[in-house]
């Protein structure tokens, strides 16, 4: 959901690197600008770290400090092909219940040994607070019964049914150093939720880097794991800075400041590929943008929103390409499937879910069938209605949450959206949304019930398998992952078979179904799908931008030129 920003301190990030270059034992100063010695790479980002405990952290920077410092059965690889991280190797029984896992040798970062028995630790704790403190993590195991650990390089994992995306589930889950959480774990789990790994550094890590610093609204450093597993890193130490200016993290690009921006502003991209000594890469993103709507049946107010056929009258008046435009400065593409064309290559991508055209006059003709009259001043009033969920005759005014901490500018959006929304008699306010946790609690709201809202702009970042995005939509995830508060028995019945259906072309035609339905249905007009803009210093090559946040190797692989 929403990726919060924070603030910059870039005399902070300065001396980390001059720290990091001292303690790699190198005094060298590259000739460009004040570049430090160009075995430190540098990130630039404006998406923070908010923490490294993975049972609470939600935001997009997270999840890649979880890839680069713990260890995962599995990762995603060149191509978004699923590919081994710890785990080598692996096989299944024929009932698709057993799995077996065989384990790369290898260590925690403060030499102790990472063995198979840390995995069983971590998945038993999972699966003893499902349904409690660790309920945000459950879904990676959906379908464990037990796992357990014949010898410290093998591993068995045991399904009570057949789980469908078992490699895609467990690419999200990462794996805990026993010896120092279970100290944490507290009275019935309560404990996993509090503590914060980042206040005890360095962390005692097991993937590719550790943890040395880290800053919250400022620089975290990686530096290597000595003990890792896998592949070894090509730069001496990582370090990511957040930035809340984005012009201000480009600009430090261009002075030889940094050597990796991981998104480029929309705007400003065009002219930055001229610029000397920076590489610009643009390609199909996996940022899905929407208009999403309070979905819940028994919500008291301005209950016409809940119709389907209303809503398609809302996305014939929707002009994707002024936002893609104006807002994305033309790096993007009209959208509206839930999930994004990363997911084409595996075949989950519908090709039939496609956008409907801008046509006012359609939408005009819409209300108008369905009894929408407009009032003297052109707004449109929903007549009154009887029955259970009686309303009195009101004007179609709708209020709009919008977080104030998207990735692009949420409020010039908005006044698109309520410009052209005003052409067909609808009127909308925006609401001030605040950060990503006060937006969702004001959509949930009140305290998870879906009662009070009426829309909201937001976007995902979808997994490559649908599954968890599909699951976003079911009831299971009410005041959890649920943005929407849908509430639909026969998609959730769809969504548990899709689950639980192995034979590969069966699910696909069941996931095209979901995506399908999701689409008439509507409780998000989904807008555009954003392009991938990054940029590096063409002092550094083997950038895989797709990669982050799925592989180890989008910080290991990159490397000095030449």
């Amino acid at each position: 959901m929403a990726r919060m920003r924070r603030a910059r301190r870039a005399a902070a990030a300065a001396l980390v690197v001059l720290a990091l270059v001292s303690a790699a034992g190198s005094s060298a100063v590259a000739a460009r600008g004040s570049r430090a010695a160009p075995s430190i790479l540098r990130i630039g980002t404006t998406y923070y770290v908010d923490t490294l405990n993975p049972f609470i952290g939600i935001e997009t920077n997270d999840t890649s400090a979880y890839t680069l410092v713990y260890p995962q059965l599995v990762q995603y690889g060149p191509g978004l092909k699923l590919t081994g991280d710890w785990a080598r190797s692996w096989t299944h029984s024929k009932d698709g219940l057993t799995w077996t896992f065989h384990l790369r040798a290898g260590k925690w970062s403060d030499g102790k040994a990472l063995t198979a028995q840390d995995a069983v630790w971590t998945i038993d704790l999972i699966l003893r607070y499902r349904n409690g403190p660790a309920s945000y993590l459950a879904g990676t195991l959906d379908g464990v019964k037990s796992a357990s650990a014949p010898n410290a390089s093998t591993l068995l994992v045991r399904y009570s049914r057949p789980v469908a995306p078992v490699l895609a589930n467990l690419e999200q889950f990462f794996v805990l150093p026993q010896h120092v959480w279970a100290a944490h774990v507290g009275a019935k789990g309560n404990g996993i939720k509090g503590y914060h790994p980042e206040q005890s550094l360095p962390l005692v890590a097991g993937g590719a880097y550790t943890v040395t610093q880290f800053e919250q609204k400022g620089t975290t450093v990686f530096r290597p794991n000595p003990y890792f597993y896998g592949p070894k890193s090509r730069a001496a130490a990582v370090t990511l800075t957040y930035y809340t200016n984005a012009t201000s993290m480009t600009s430090d690009l261009e002075q030889g400041n940094l050597d990796y921006v991981d998104a480029l502003p929309y705007k400003s991209a065009d002219a930055l590929k001229g610029a000397k000594g920076v590489v610009v890469t643009e390609q199909e993103g996996d940022e899905v943008t929407n208009l999403g709507f309070n979905s819940n049946s028994l919500k008291p107010r301005n209950r016409e929103l809940l119709s389907p056929k209303l809503k398609e009258a809302f996305e014939y008046a929707t002009p994707r390409k002024q936002i893609i435009d104006v807002v994305f400065g033309g790096h993007a593409q009209p959208w509206a499937n839930i999930i994004s064309p990363w997911s084409r290559a595996e075949g989950w991508l519908n090709p039939a879910v496609k956008p409907l055209p801008y046509k006012p006059a359609k939408a005009n003709a819409i209300l108008d069938g369905l009894g929408y009259r407009r009032g003297s001043n052109g707004v449109r009033v929903v007549p009154a209605t009887t029955g259970a969920h009686a309303q009195a005759a009101h004007t179609m005014t709708y209020s709009v949450i919008v977080p104030n901490d998207l990735d692009f500018s949420g409020d010039r959006q908005f006044q698109i959206l309520q410009q052209a929304y005003r052409k067909i008699g609808v009127v909308l306010k925006e609401t001030p949304g605040g950060d990503g946790s006060q937006a969702y609690e004001l959509i949930a709201g009140p305290n998870g019930k879906y009662l009070n809202a009426d829309m909201y702009t937001w976007y995902w970042h979808p997994y490559i398998d649908p599954s968890f995005n599909l699951s976003v939509v079911t009831k299971a995830e009410w005041y959890n992952n649920s943005d929407t508060g849908f509430d639909d028995p026969q998609y959730d019945r769809w969504w548990q078979e899709q689950a639980t259906q192995v034979n590969v072309a069966k699910r696909r035609a069941l996931v095209w179904k979901m995506e399908a339905y999701l689409a008439q249905k509507r409780p998000y007009i989904q807008l555009v799908d954003t392009n991938m803009l990054t940029a590096h210093s063409s002092a550094w090559t083997g950038f895989q931008p797709n990669l982050w946040g799925y592989c180890k190797c989008f910080a290991t692989a990159p490397h000095p030129s030449g």
